[in-house]
């Protein structure tokens, strides 16, 4: 254990994963081991993401997934299915919300074990639920997406520390289901714990000048420009670490259609702005551990947030690719034991 926390520093002092991954060409991922012939699921880990891989998943997630509606529930029985076929045992984790007596709701979870049970612990989450009356496709269909390209990717395992992929409820009402995960999470796994990288509305862009707005006060210490086309990633003080990390490797798939910038000195728990706590990843920080946020910035940008317009067709499908090309790397380098 101890020669992994070593490893760990080294990691979150951005050194990388594994020899030879900073090499690879910005529009690659760093490649599965190769299975053997007689593996029937290592053609679907193989096939890498594309446009056409996130677009089929968008098109199968059901639209409007309002908390206990036909579609809330159906689309976690899709989660399920889906995962099950990628040879995933996906853990369902019910809670209960007073302010809406009766509804079912769960987190779903999967786990990818380390090579030790003491091994570091690092977590990738999206919330599947949506606001009423929208399809929910940037908000948050393309984390839901991004989340299970990572599960299909990753499914293998083998990886020196444990991976976490969660799939929240009920984030629109409250933040609830992130709530209920990181209240039951024990101690032990606490102690193990690296951090936590949410992914929530990322695949909507606007490359006209003024198409994007930042908090106030914001453009103090951070100006990204007055264009809609980059991936916010943002940490806070103490998960600076983290952020560069994840930064990074999201900055090797920057091209003409995407950008990435890093906003990692945000102080405390965010409260100095609050629209940086608009997520999952604030009640990791409120109880201490470490998350970073990915995100297009919501409505500071797109005008069908919250709206009956947020279609898969209003999706920039090659900038929501790169995003999650550049997730899998990080995960990747997150789960490595670089000794």
């Amino acid at each position: 254990m101890r020669r992994m926390r070593a490893a760990l520093l080294l990691l979150l002092a951005g050194l990388p994963a594994c020899d030879g991954c900073d090499e690879a060409p910005a529009s690659a991922t760093t490649p599965a081991p190769e299975a053997s012939p007689e593996d029937p699921l290592a053609a679907v880990r193989d096939t890498p993401i594309t446009e056409a891989s996130l677009r089929a998943l968008l098109e199968q997630l059901p639209a409007r997934r309002s908390l206990g509606t036909p579609a809330h529930l159906a689309t976690r029985a899709w989660l399920q299915q889906t995962l099950a076929g990628w040879g995933l045992a996906a853990r369902l984790l019910p809670f209960e919300w007073g302010g809406r007596p009766g509804v079912p709701l769960a987190n779903i979870e999967v786990r990818i074990p380390g090579a030790a049970p003491d091994a570091p612990l690092v977590a990738f989450s999206a919330h599947y639920d949506s606001v009423a009356s929208t399809p929910g496709a940037d908000d948050n269909g393309s984390g839901v997406v991004v989340l299970l390209e990572l599960a299909r990717r990753l499914s293998a395992g083998g990886f020196p520390h444990e991976l976490r992929l969660i799939w929240f409820d009920a984030e629109e009402p409250g933040l609830l289901g992130s709530g209920a995960w990181v209240e039951a999470l024990s101690p032990d796994d606490a102690h193990r714990f690296i951090g936590l990288v949410n992914l929530e509305t990322m695949g909507f862009t606007d490359r006209r000048p003024g198409t994007q707005r930042l908090p106030d006060g914001a453009e103090l210490v951070f100006n990204p420009g007055d264009k809609g086309d980059f991936l916010l990633c943002v940490g806070n003080l103490a998960s600076a670490a983290l952020t560069a990390v994840v930064g990074d490797a999201l900055a090797a798939e920057n091209s003409e259609h995407f950008r990435v910038e890093v906003f990692a000195w945000l102080p405390g728990n965010g409260l100095v702005l609050p629209d940086t706590r608009r997520s999952d990843h604030s009640q990791f920080w409120d109880r201490g551990l470490q998350a970073v946020l990915l995100t297009d910035t919501a409505n500071l940008r797109s005008p069908h947030y919250h709206d009956a317009s947020d279609t898969l067709e209003t999706l920039d499908l090659p900038f929501l690719t790169s995003a999650a090309r550049g997730v899998e790397r990080a995960a990747r380098k997150l789960v490595a034991d670089d000794r």
